[in-house]
């Protein structure tokens, strides 16, 4: 099996596209993103390029490598879990509250899941490096590694 995945029949939202490598699209990753309040800034600092590169990617002047694009799905995936971690940790919230959470909870997701149908197209080894990146950056903030059983991993690949 080749690892040149360029032209892949990709079906998001129930549409055939065929995807190139080199026209991935990152919306659904930095939209997710900013819905969850994590700033260019953040994502500049976290992966030690300039703030203008990370608002180059988001315009589509520029394409970070496949593994950055893995690695900001893998963040965003991250940030919806402590998102849903804190909610139901919540108890005495109004309803109206923590049905505005819920949505916006969903409207995340909802990009992740766009932008993981996206990454199909992706080389396995970038997909496997950016699950590295992902790894490190956990051991480094001192982020404990949750297990997860194998039928909550969803694989993308």
């Amino acid at each position: 099996m080749s690892d040149d995945r360029a032209g892949s029949a990709i079906n998001i939202d129930g549409v055939s596209n065929n995807w190139d490598v080199d026209l991935v699209d990152l919306r659904p990753v930095f939209r997710g993103l900013t819905d969850g309040g994590v700033a260019g800034k953040e994502l500049a600092k976290l992966l030690g390029v300039a703030p203008s590169t990370i608002s180059k990617w988001r315009r589509g002047t520029a394409k970070p490598h496949e593994n950055t694009i893995q690695f900001l799905t893998l963040i965003l995936a991250d940030v919806i879990g402590s998102k849903e971690r804190t909610l139901d940790a919540m108890e005495d919230v109004p309803l109206a509250w923590r049905l505005g959470r819920e949505s916006e909870l969903a409207a995340m997701r909802q990009s992740l899941y766009q932008q993981e149908a996206i990454n199909r197209v992706l080389k396995p080894t970038a997909l496997r490096d950016g699950a590295r990146m992902f790894k490190d950056w956990l051991i480094k903030t001192n982020v404990p590694v949750r297990n997860i059983g194998p039928q909550r991993l969803r694989v993308v690949a």
